[in-house]
């Protein structure tokens, strides 16, 4: 990160390259590849198998209802319409496989951040192990966050629509998308709702930046869920930086 940006400015550009960094993290340590790349393995194998199924029964009932209207399965006209078949099945699948895989993901998730966390540039202090009565206020506080991510994404969908305001509308899903993925090294650590919007105020050019990036990349069908462990060790290392020393630049 140049040190000759301003400290504003320095910050947002360590936030939008901040999913760089993660990657870079990630291939540097073999436990955080396998845990990030297992969700994926596991829905794919699953597509697979899901769309080979869909497949084969498309093409019984095509060419069944085909040759019911007296028209040749082998012939041109069936061809195309296996074609196109082919072809919806493959798009339905490409913009829903992001979906399945961050489904998929979600129990690995807290444990790729765990694992992040001492494995930082800056490690954060282990979080201390915890009851289950204490597990059960955790996973309140992981609830009580994602009603309040939801209720915030559904104001910025209305905001959208509104001139000039929709500019302060995009900036709020960036810091959504940005506190989303805070929230798991938070969490541990029993901080609630209120800690993660004081953090995004702290650190507004910060997760600015990298709700931004991440923005870009989930837009990307497939590529979104690749994207997906970048995000959550990113947010990880957003953390870990934010409280690191004082040997380090100022993050905003």
């Amino acid at each position: 990160m140049p040190t000759w940006l301003f400290p504003r400015t320095r910050s947002f550009y360590y936030g939008l390259l901040l999913p760089l960094e993660a990657l870079k993290l990630i291939f540097k340590h073999p436990v955080l590849i396998f845990l990030s790349i297992i969700p994926i393995l596991i829905t794919l194998v699953l597509y697979i198998l899901l769309i080979t199924g869909m497949q084969e029964a498309a093409r019984g009932a095509l060419l069944g209802y085909l040759t019911s209207i007296g028209l040749d399965p082998q012939g041109w006209i069936s061809w195309i319409a296996l074609l196109l078949t082919k072809i919806i099945l493959f798009i339905i699948s490409a913009l829903t496989f992001s979906i399945v895989a961050a489904i998929v993901a979600s129990p690995f998730n807290d444990i790729l951040a765990e694992k992040t966390e001492s494995r930082s540039p800056t490690p954060l202090v282990p979080s201390p192990i915890s009851s289950w009565r204490n597990q059960l206020r955790l996973i309140s506080i992981d609830v009580l966050k994602s009603v309040a991510a939801g209720v915030a994404a559904l104001a910025a969908i209305l905001l959208s629509w509104v001139p000039v305001v929709n500019f302060f509308a995009l900036l709020l899903a960036f810091l959504l998308l940005t506190f989303q993925y805070i929230s798991y090294p938070q969490t541990r650590r029993n901080e609630g709702v209120r800690d993660g919007l004081r953090f995004l105020w702290r650190h507004s050019y910060s997760c600015t930046g990298f709700g931004a990036t991440l923005s870009i990349l989930f837009a990307i069908p497939l590529i979104s869920s690749l994207a997906l462990p970048l995000a959550v060790v990113g947010g990880t290392l957003l953390v870990s930086r934010a409280r690191a020393d004082a040997t380090h630049p100022l993050l905003r």
